[in-house]
């Protein structure tokens, strides 16, 4: 499993929530609040446990 670092910052009232993966690239989210990004962060941190589908 890959792991994904979060910063949380504000910037000219603006939450910023930036996400650094494995390889290096970041993806960056504009959130209202800071509860809102922080949740955001979370979710988006989360291991994610794959699903197999039974026919």
């Amino acid at each position: 499993m890959s792991q994904v670092r979060s910063i949380v910052s504000k910037e000219a009232d603006v939450w910023i929530l930036r996400l650094e993966k494995a390889n290096g690239k970041v993806q960056e989210y504009r959130c209202t609040s800071e509860g809102q990004a922080k949740q955001l962060a979370l979710m988006l941190s989360a291991p994610v446990e794959p699903i197999q589908l039974q026919a």
